[in-house]
C-alpha cells in the first residue's frame, strides 16, 4: 500500500468510528433530532462531542444555512470517504444516493443567492471571544493537503492543551481544519477566517 493509500484507510476508519458515536444525538442547541448528514456536517466541521443541526451551525457560524450546506457538500464531493458517508446517509433516509437530499437543500444553488456563495466570509463572533493562545502558525496559501501536513507536524512537537492560533488563507479553510480537527481529536475553539485556534488533543 502506498501512504496515499495509508491515509485514505486511516481516514476512512476515522470518519466510520466518529459517525458511530453520533448516532441517536440531538442538536445540542435546539434538541432537534439530528439526521445521518448532520452527523457527517458535525465531524467535518469539528463538533462532534458538541453537535448542532445544520441550521443552528449555521447561525453560529453567521452564515446562510443554504450556502454552508452547498459550501461542505462542494468540499465534500472530492474525499471519498466523506462522499460515500454522505451518500449513504441519503439512501437510508429514503432520498437515494444523492448529492442534494431534501433535508438540507430546498433549492438548488442557482435559485438561492446564499448557496451560491460558496466560500462566504465567516463573520467573526467578536474579539472578547477570542481565547487566548500559546504559539502561533502562519500556514500563508497552503492548500488542504500541505496544510494538513504542516500542521500536523506542527502539533507534534507541542504539548497536550496547547493552543496554536493558525493563519491559513486558502478559502477552502473554514471546511478543511475543522474536518482534520475533528478527525484527529484536536478542538477548534473558535474561527474567524483566516484566523484559527486549535487546541491539541490531551492524553
Amino acid at each position: 500500500m502506498t501512504a496515499a493509500v495509508d491515509d485514505e484507510v486511516e481516514t476512512s476508519s476515522a470518519l466510520e468510528r466518529a459517525l458511530a458515536l453520533l448516532q441517536g444525538s440531538d442538536c445540542k442547541r435546539c434538541g432537534k433530532h439530528l439526521c445521518g448528514h448532520e452527523y457527517v456536517l458535525a465531524v467535518l466541521l469539528g463538533t462532534r462531542h458538541t453537535p448542532r443541526c445544520r441550521d443552528c451551525t449555521a447561525s453560529e457560524m453567521n452564515e446562510a444555512a443554504p450556502a454552508l450546506s452547498e459550501r461542505a457538500l462542494q468540499w465534500i464531493l472530492r474525499r471519498d470517504c466523506y462522499k460515500e458517508a454522505w451518500r449513504a446517509a441519503s439512501a437510508e433516509e429514503g432520498f437515494g444516493r444523492v448529492d442534494r437530499p431534501q433535508c438540507l437543500f430546498s433549492s438548488s444553488p442557482s435559485e438561492d443567492p446564499a448557496a451560491s456563495d460558496l466560500m462566504t466570509e465567516h463573520c467573526t463572533e467578536g474579539a472578547a471571544k477570542e481565547p487566548p493562545h500559546d504559539t502561533s502558525l502562519d500556514a500563508g496559501n497552503l492548500g488542504c493537503g500541505d496544510l494538513v501536513l504542516r500542521l500536523r507536524n506542527e502539533m507534534k512537537q507541542l504539548a497536550p492543551g496547547t493552543v496554536v492560533l493558525v493563519t491559513a488563507l486558502d478559502p477552502a479553510a473554514p471546511i478543511d481544519l475543522p474536518a482534520w480537527c475533528g478527525l484527529v481529536g484536536h478542538t477548534l475553539l473558535h474561527q474567524s477566517h483566516p484566523r484559527y485556534w486549535i487546541q491539541r488533543k490531551k492524553p
